[in-house]
């Protein structure tokens, strides 16, 4: 978490009231401090990302700025993230999946969710998830699949074996009260599988390789 005493490390520099909207809610989001600048406003010692708008970029005398529109909604927190924070410890990734009907996807990078969404097919699940991975520049890789519906859990292991190769680690973890915040309400079965997400990407799983995928559950 950030000092809530230190000096903004972000500034948001612009004059375009909706990519200031956007820009600070984003960064509200995630509890991370900013300070509000114009363009033409000189830059803090202190501050080491500055993000903007293209038509604005050139105002701002800085090195180290993001265009709003070049930050893929998808991965906007982990970039932000990146750029401003070194990791402490070991440097790593982790995607947690709970899969089912619903399949909840949820990232975690420096120790803050980067991302979250529900979706309704393994196949829209592997293209957020091979795209997170394809975009991190994290040291370590690692996936965490629950065992709540096997099939889809080793369906989506192969898939992204098959893609990433030893680039990533692959683990399956035993979902055993990771579904117990809903179970009634139709509108919360979200909130419920984004929960699961959760817990399974803290959880410690057992690695799975391409071997061990044929016999695992045997």
């Amino acid at each position: 978490m950030a000092d809530a005493n230190a000096a903004p490390e972000v500034a948001v520099a612009t004059l375009d009231g909706r990519a200031y909207f956007f820009i600070s809610s984003l960064l509200k989001s995630i509890g991370l401090p900013f300070r509000s600048l114009t363009p033409h406003d000189p830059i803090d010692k202190s501050v080491k990302l500055v993000i903007s708008t293209r038509k604005e970029r050139a105002l701002i005398s800085f090195d180290t700025v993001l265009c709003l529109e070049d930050l893929d909604s998808e991965l906007a927190v982990a970039k932000i993230l990146s750029t401003v924070r070194k990791p402490r410890g070991e440097d790593v990734y982790v995607v947690g999946i709970d899969p089912g009907v619903r399949i909840g996807v949820s990232a975690f990078y420096l120790g803050e969710e980067v991302y979250r969404r529900v979706v309704y097919s393994t196949v829209k699940a592997f293209n957020i998830v091979s795209k997170l991975l394809r975009s991190t520049l994290a040291k370590r890789k690692v996936v965490k699949i629950g065992d709540g519906n096997i099939d889809i859990a080793l369906k989506l292991a192969r898939a992204l074996l098959d893609e990433f190769g030893k680039q990533i680690q692959i683990e399956i973890v035993d979902e055993a009260g990771t579904t117990s915040l809903v179970k009634s309400k139709p509108n919360k079965r979200s909130v419920k599988d984004l929960r699961s997400a959760r817990l399974i990407a803290l959880r410690q799983g057992r690695k799975i390789t391409p071997h061990l995928l044929n016999s695992y559950g045997k």
